[in-house]
């Protein structure tokens, strides 16, 4: 079943569709929200709320082909409504200096990458570099499997500005990792 059928049947009124959304969804919303803050009650009060406003207003919920899109727009907007209320900053302060901090678990390495240890660690020092921004684009491209799209709404930026946050990423990473490559091999 694809996501907008499962939407479908979430809004009229299933609870087994909502079920397989949540338990399909929630670690890498959790994931996600880990990347904006590290309260974890903050977290969980922000995914608990999201489900439950899902749930609650399902019948005025529109179509999506992309669940996790939705819920990461909505997820993400919660969350920095929350530290900017809690922090008194403005939310686009926030969105723009907190710095996205992205880390690439082992199982995400060994069924996405098949690297090794080394190669790990050379990645990881690699997006060190990048800026919080583009961790943030690499990692909803990559690693959520989102379209370039789906990180415009996301992200509340324009497609330009995401293709270029990713390709300027990636062009950093390859230069990083190429140094690192060649320094290991001076050694």
């Amino acid at each position: 079943m694809n996501d907008l059928q499962l939407w479908q049947k979430l809004r009229s009124g299933d609870q087994a569709a909502f079920k397989i959304i949540y338990d399909t969804h929630v670690r890498g919303l959790a994931t996600y929200a880990r990347k904006f803050t590290d309260d974890s009650d903050l977290i969980e009060d922000s995914i608990h709320d999201l489900f439950v406003s899902v749930w609650q207003k399902r019948d005025g919920l529109s179509d999506t082909d992309s669940i996790i899109r939705y819920m990461c727009v909505a997820l993400r907007r919660d969350i920095i409504r929350r530290i900017s209320k809690s922090n008194q900053v403005t939310s686009f302060d926030y969105a723009e200096n907190k710095d996205f901090d992205f880390a690439l678990s082992v199982e995400d390495i060994m069924i996405h990458d098949e690297v090794d240890k080394d190669k790990k660690a050379k990645l990881q020092e690699a997006f060190k570099v990048l800026s919080s921004r583009q961790r943030e684009a690499i990692f909803l491209k990559y690693y959520q499997e989102m379209s370039y799209e789906q990180i415009c709404e996301v992200m509340d930026i324009n497609y330009q500005s995401v293709r270029n946050l990713i390709s300027k990423g990636i062009i950093e990473l390859k230069r990083i990792i190429g140094l690192i490559i060649m320094l290991l091999g001076l050694i």
